[in-house]
């Protein structure tokens, strides 16, 4: 299908509005020299291939504006089997550019004497008047593709397990899940609360999976990743000359590609104050100017935003429009951090292990207890996120069927509340020379690397097998 026909629709209305206001008919052909739109006569030719091709081909083939005055006459309609009979007096053509390539052309055609004198009488201003038509045009497609590019990478699974997935009984998580699936299937504005790496946008993905919107892509944008100057362009978008640097054609933002979406607006809470304005009429008008924009554009969203800051003291700091605050604070979901739901470290370290497992092909088959218990006993500030590193990070380095104590990371067990809790002074040391072996022992490893080795640690080789059979790193 031609960048044309993909919005037909939009052309067949922009070519009946010209045709009403230049009072002569209008076409819309292809670079395949399909008709894509037409009044008048040619409105019941829609969708087929046009005769008179040689005219049309001299423009596609040019990128320039063609005219011909009689039919009769003109070498560009010789050999046209309907030049016998053609209705056309005379035809204005201009060519429809999208990244510099001709992709179709536009042609104000007179049917009658008077739209034939009217024609050539104003040819300058007509084709001045198409230029700026098919510049409209040239930005539909630019919408238009944007729009696709966007839709082609949202894959719908109606399987909620395999779209978005919460591990974990926790009573706690399990509340916010409840909220969430419950206020899923209307529009109100969710306020999602918690620190990083808790799964807000995870929470966010299962709202809009489980609403009316789920068909079309959610749109997510982080407003602590993007610069400030640009953050009012990435969100509402700007028209052609806005500011220094704009595209030729101008840009659409995030709110107008969530049109009858929803949008995720993460750390909402690093949103510039000058900002908060904007965002407060949007929501309550459901409407949004682009930067240098003329005319208000409708749009159809329903938001859902996030944060780990305290809104509330920021609010109060005046560094959060409190506003704003109460118009986003309408369903609020606290996340819990991973320290307040522990009874769910052992499933979710088992669901990553097979996750890693898939992905990596590995073969871990679990986790010992003084490992388990050492993680559950860890702290989590960076909560699951984290708590997937680390899974991965053992999957890469576990050789054998089952993490041992000794694969965690150092940090790991020294950060362990209870991790060396009702072990001796010497049981810790043992734990740290097999730590210490395990690294660098080769498995493979020949005499000469083993006496090296004994060397290196400045023991005898007869301690360092004794070492090794005892870690069974023989």
């Amino acid at each position: 299908m031609t960048a044309l026909l993909k919005i037909q629709t939009f052309i067949q209305a922009y070519a009946q509005a010209i045709s009403s206001i230049l009072e002569s008919d209008v076409t819309v052909v292809d670079n395949e020299l399909i008709r894509v739109a037409g009044t008048g006569n040619y409105a019941i030719e829609i969708g087929s291939t046009i005769a008179h091709a040689n005219f049309i081909n001299g423009i596609l083939e040019t990128g320039e504006s063609g005219i011909i005055t009689n039919v009769a006459e003109d070498p560009n309609c010789n050999g046209c089997e309907k030049r016998a009979y053609c209705k056309e007096l005379a035809n204005l053509a201009y060519p429809i550019f999208k990244n510099g390539v001709v992709v179709g052309v536009i042609s104000i055609i007179a049917f009658q004497e008077k739209q034939r004198k009217n024609l050539l009488k104003n040819r300058t201003q007509l084709e001045e008047f198409l230029k700026y038509m098919t510049m409209l045009l040239e930005s539909k497609l630019y919408t238009s593709e944007a729009k696709d590019r966007l839709e082609q990478q949202l894959q719908v699974v109606h399987d909620d397990n395999k779209v978005w997935s919460f591990v974990g009984k926790s009573q706690k998580m399990q509340e916010a899940i409840a909220i969430g699936r419950k206020v899923a299937k209307s529009d109100s504005t969710v306020f999602l609360r918690g620190e990083s790496g808790t799964g807000k946008e995870i929470m966010a993905k299962m709202i809009h999976d489980l609403s009316h919107r789920r068909d079309k892509l959610m749109i997510s944008i982080n407003c602590a990743a993007i610069p400030e100057n640009l953050v009012e362009s990435e969100l509402f978008g700007y028209e052609e000359g806005a500011f220094t640097g704009a595209k030729k054609k101008g840009a659409i933002g995030k709110f107008e590609l969530a049109d009858k979406s929803s949008i995720f607006l993460d750390e909402i809470g690093d949103m510039p104050l000058h900002l908060q304005t904007k965002l407060l009429r949007v929501l309550q008008e459901s409407k949004l100017e682009r930067i240098g924009g003329q005319k208000p554009i409708s749009i159809d969203i329903r938001v859902i935003c996030a944060t780990n800051k305290n809104i509330e003291q920021m609010v109060v700091d005046g560094t959060f429009r409190e506003d704003l605050y109460y118009r986003l604070n309408i369903i609020p979901i606290e996340l819990p951090p991973l320290r307040k739901r522990k009874e769910d470290i052992p499933a979710l370290v088992e669901y990553y292990i097979g996750y890693y497992n898939q992905k990596l092909s590995k073969h871990i088959q679990g986790v010992a207890a003084e490992a388990m218990q050492t993680l559950v006993n860890y702290n989590w500030p960076g909560n699951v996120r984290e708590l997937k590193n680390i899974v991965e990070y053992l999957a890469n380095i576990v050789e054998g069927e089952e993490v041992q104590l000794a694969d965690l990371p150092d940090h790991i067990v020294l950060r362990s509340a209870k991790g060396f809790e009702a072990w001796s002074l010497d049981k810790i040391m043992e734990e740290y020379e097999k730590r210490v072996l395990t690294n660098m022992i080769k498995e493979e490893s020949s005499v000469e690397d083993k006496e090296r080795l004994a060397d290196t640690l400045q023991i005898s080789r007869a301690t360092l097998y004794r070492k090794l059979k005892k870690y069974n790193l023989l």
